[in-house]
């Protein structure tokens, strides 16, 4: 009696398990949106990190962030910001290279960039010893 019970058991179970609803999930690729480079990490630290939508005419926004950064010891630094839209496509804009700037111990500065189009859902920051 239990040996018949068994395979109709399982039968069940694979049943249920076939119905069960399945989790949602995002086709695109997860990224960090703060990207520090290993030589870098150990001279500052990044303290805030905001974000907020520019209303612009015509009802459009721009996506534009801040971010804090304070220096362990007098650093270069390099930093950049990669634009993407809703489907995780890059979005390019005007200057997009690393612009330099250096920082001294203790100190800490504020950097601001604002996104090139209004498609601009997410962004990936990128900081780096110069080049």
């Amino acid at each position: 009696m239990k040996v018949a019970l068994y395979p109709g058991l399982l039968l069940l179970v694979l049943i249920l398990t076939g119905c069960a609803s399945q989790p949602e999930t995002n086709p695109l690729v997860e990224r960090q949106e703060l990207k520090v480079d290993p030589e870098v990490m150990y001279v500052l630290t990044v303290t805030e990190i905001f974000e907020e939508r520019l209303a612009q005419p015509g009802g459009d926004s721009l996506l534009q962030i801040q971010f804090a950064v304070q220096a362990h010891t007098d650093t270069p630094l390099a930093w950049q910001v990669t634009w993407f839209d809703a489907s995780g496509m890059r979005i390019k804009g005007v200057g997009d290279g690393y612009r330099r700037q250096s920082l001294l111990t203790g100190q800490t500065r504020y950097f601001k960039a604002t996104a090139p189009h209004s498609r601009v859902t997410s962004y990936q920051l990128h900081l780096r010893e110069p080049q």
